[in-house]
């Protein structure tokens, strides 16, 4: 079924009136341009009746805002990519800013910024979504997105740095964008060096975390000093719309009998949320959590502190990423473009 929205002119033959007598009303300053009262009753009794929206876009292009913000949500939102959003609805809420939406998937950047730049927005945030393949690589290294970039500000969050080709960041900069995010192999370096000091040498790991860890040669390096380090193939894979929790009760179904036969110190999973149904199907089956095996979730939920199951956790910094985002498109004068931030490592037992 396709939208029907009236235009001015459809308003206007509808009153009997003009198309300056419409947008006078719609601009409220129908008073200034000596309309009555009577007519004013007429015609928004009218709008109301036949559900007239007047064309926001068309109101700001006229009158020459500078404000409008292009929200592109790049891929499936995920724990964090969602709580980013919502405190940016927080922030364009307090500061009027209008602001347009859009969500796109794998194969879609290029169009959906195209799309956007048509509704004339004065720059764009781009949020990466984790759940994309490989973050999203295939998309951002696509040539016909550089015009368009230059073009107008853009800010890439959640950026996953050293993950991509070292090229892939070094031609968005080149386009001038700025890179909101953090490191994926360094959030994964203070667990390491914490399992070498208190000499945990066995390790099964997410196969797609573990991917991370072998891009960076100071991770790899303290990796491959552990005495064991088993991979098992990552839950979600293409299931983007499952339930994190029923996928980690599965994956701890399918881990089982190397738990029950092989002593493992961590089981690595790539969210909190999988963290925690492993450990209640775990639990379950006799496993003691963490006494008999410990787990490395991944985001750090608001909820994780009051769980049947505490993990351990890897804080993602969204305060911290989100700050960056407004001070730099608040500020008039920005030093540099690529902003790593850090993440932080809770442990649990």
């Amino acid at each position: 079924m396709k939208a029907k929205y009236y235009s001015t002119s459809d308003l206007a033959k509808k009153t009997g009136t003009s198309r300056q007598v419409i947008s006078a009303i719609i601009n409220e300053n129908w008073k200034e341009k000596r309309i009555s009262q009577a007519t004013y009753d007429r015609i928004t009794k009218q709008m109301h009746e036949i559900g007239f929206v007047p064309n926001r876009t068309a109101i700001s292009l006229k009158k020459n805002k500078k404000d409008r913000i292009g929200i592109l949500c790049h891929g499936p939102l995920y724990s964090h990519t969602s709580i980013a959003l919502e405190k940016l609805n927080h922030y364009f809420l307090s500061s009027q800013k209008s602001v347009e939406i859009h969500m796109s998937n794998e194969g879609e950047l290029f169009n959906s910024v195209k799309e956007m730049m048509g509704h004339r927005v004065n720059s764009i945030i781009i949020i990466m979504s984790p759940m994309l393949p490989n973050f999203g690589e295939l998309d951002l290294r696509d040539k016909s997105l550089t015009p368009f970039l230059k073009a107008v500000p853009h800010f890439l969050y959640n950026f996953p740095f050293h993950v991509h080709s070292p090229d892939v960041a070094q031609n968005l900069l080149q386009c001038g964008g700025h890179l909101i995010g953090f490191s994926r192999p360094d959030a994964y370096l203070p667990f390491l060096k914490h399992m070498l000091n208190q000499g945990k040498g066995h390790l099964l790991i997410d196969e797609k975390i573990y991917s991370f860890i072998e891009k960076s040669s100071v991770t790899r390096e303290l990796c491959s000093k552990l005495d064991r380090v088993v991979t098992y193939p990552n839950p979600q894979g293409g299931q983007l719309r499952e339930n994190p929790f029923l996928l980690g009760q599965k994956l701890a179904q399918d881990l089982f009998p190397q738990i029950k036969n092989s002593k493992f110190d961590y089981l690595v999973t790539s969210s909190d949320g999988i963290a925690q149904g492993v450990a209640q199907c775990l639990d379950k089956k006799g496993v003691a959590i963490p006494g008999d095996l410990k787990i490395l979730g991944f985001d750090k939920i608001d909820s994780i502190d009051f769980l049947k199951f505490p993990a351990s956790t890897i804080e993602v910094p969204v305060n911290e990423m989100i700050d960056k985002l407004i001070n730099l498109m608040d500020s008039t004068v920005i030093e540099t473009h690529d902003h790593v931030c850090m993440t932080k490592l809770h442990l649990i037992g």
